[in-house]
């Protein structure tokens, strides 16, 4: 009982510092394109309280975690962006995206490449602990990098595909709100499990 409580804490850990990493990009790449929002808002930052949300990085997670989901789901604090500051917004609202999508597959290549190093050195059992953290750290920033693969918004390709069909913030928002609903259904209904089982067991062979 304790391991698998120690194993659910772990999992957690992963995610608080996947959206931690991933929200501190975002805000810089934010920052770099002009608006300074985020800075003062203080994101840009590593403290990972910062960049928590109640619902979306604590409650959630640990419900799905501790219910042994095979997928775990939830969001960090939104970074705040004034998109009339940026140098130009349809080509900034652009990158941002990107770098959104780019910044989760990032964060699951250097969890893939410390826990082959860790399997590489000669170290004691105790260790096991590191292999498990790395090796979560790989899945779920994974997950979440091709989750915002699925042309939906608020999720970033949909997003960024909005703004090529050269729609305003407005409309973007608008398309947001029903985007969320659309995105429970899918997780409630599980077919987003359904669609996700053969990159799972493309995760599980790179290992």
């Amino acid at each position: 009982m304790i391991a698998e409580l120690f194993s659910a804490f772990l999992q957690w850990l992963s995610l608080v510092f996947i959206f931690t990493f991933h929200n501190y990009l975002k805000a810089l790449t934010v920052v770099k394109l002009g608006d300074d929002t985020p800075k003062r808002a203080g994101l840009l930052s590593l403290n990972p309280i910062i960049h928590a949300d109640l619902i979306g990085t604590v409650i959630l997670p640990l419900f799905l975690i501790f219910l042994r989901t095979p997928i775990i789901f939830g969001w960090p604090r939104p970074v705040p962006i004034d998109y009339h500051r940026l140098k130009d917004i349809k080509k900034s609202s652009l990158i941002i995206s990107l770098v959104s999508i780019f910044s989760y597959f990032f964060i699951a290549f250097i969890g893939y490449m410390l826990y082959k190093l860790i399997l590489l050195l000669p170290l004691p059992s105790n260790f096991e602990v590191l292999i498990f953290l790395f090796k979560s750290i790989f899945f779920i920033s994974a997950f979440f990098g091709f989750l915002n693969l699925i042309p939906i918004p608020p999720l970033d390709l949909g997003i960024a595909l909005l703004i090529l069909l050269k729609k305003d913030m407005e409309e973007i928002n608008r398309y947001s709100f029903y985007g969320v609903f659309v995105i429970l259904i899918l997780f409630l209904s599980g077919l987003i499990t359904y669609l996700f089982h053969p990159f799972i067991k493309f995760l599980i062979s790179l290992l």
